[in-house]
């Protein structure tokens, strides 16, 4: 701020009886600190500040901030965003960070443990595959019930991370309970294990499919908004998983990879078969 109208054209002229006026005092009071080195700007958004679009635009103002005073006697001063938008901004930041480090450390967790239980890497690869395919699919159904049928402004920043744990969780048990039964007949023609195991692993996947379904559907009378929102995640997640993926799309992709499926394991039982073919052929 410039009191003086010879100065450069950096700031504004303010005439000197109104700095010296008790309303311009009052001013100063309101918005700087009592040693006049701190000041407070308000910012309110047209927009709801507990909404996407304000917290969204968090970081735009901050950038203002900076571009404001580069230059000037400011640039070296701390520059801090407070109230009740940022603080949703930072927590959103905070979360999508844990939720990234969860992602990838449960998905790698859980790609290593199929790879020891099925004694194979291409298995893991296509099963986490259906699982995350499961999962996305049934994050957009939640939002179209939530945001676009029931009018919420978004879903909860809880949602997507305890939605993937909870779904990938008991997608991999169930996946284990239909690959380990395949896994058993390694000895048959591929089409054919996969057949015998969904034919006696098919009634308790979807046992147990409904049986935790009913249990996460008792958490929409509770009235809270992320518990509803995770309980649709798990509950759509489970149904597509256990009546889409799990009878369809792991079974082709098992056909489509063949003998390839145990891959590059060794697979003794396959040998024994294949060397039992040829004796008897010869």
């Amino acid at each position: 701020m410039q009191n003086s109208p010879d100065s450069d054209l950096a700031g504004w002229y303010v005439p000197e009886e109104a700095l010296n006026s008790k309303d311009f005092t009052q001013v100063f009071d309101t918005y700087l600190s009592q040693d006049r080195k701190t000041m407070t700007i308000d910012v309110i958004f047209a927009e709801n500040p507990y909404g996407t679009e304000a917290i969204d635009r968090v970081p735009d103002i901050e950038a203002a901030v900076h571009r404001a005073v580069q230059g000037s006697t400011l640039e070296k001063a701390d520059i801090a965003v407070g109230g009740v938008t940022s603080t949703f901004a930072d927590l959103q930041e905070i979360s999508n960070n844990d939720y990234t480090r969860t992602v990838m450390l449960m998905l790698a967790g859980t790609f290593i443990i199929l790879v020891v239980l099925l004694r194979s890497v291409i298995m893991p690869l296509y099963l986490i595959v259906s699982l995350l395919l499961a999962y996305f699919t049934s994050m957009a159904l939640t939002e179209v019930i939530f945001v676009n049928i029931l009018g919420f402004a978004g879903i909860s920043w809880v949602t997507p991370f305890f939605g993937f744990v909870m779904l990938i969780a008991l997608g991999v048990d169930y996946s284990i309970f239909l690959m380990d039964r395949f896994n058993e007949n390694k000895g048959m023609k591929v089409q054919d294990a996969m057949l015998y195991a969904m034919k006696n692993m098919g009634t308790v996947i979807l046992s147990a499919a409904v049986i935790l379904s009913g249990t996460f559907a008792a958490m929409y009378p509770s009235g809270v908004l992320s518990m509803m929102q995770i309980a649709t995640v798990v509950l759509s997640g489970l149904i597509l998983y256990s009546l889409l993926f799990l009878p369809f799309f792991v079974p082709v992709m098992v056909k489509m990879f063949g003998r390839a499926n145990w891959w590059p394991f060794p697979n003794k039982e396959q040998s024994d078969s294949v060397d039992s073919d040829r004796t008897i052929g010869m």
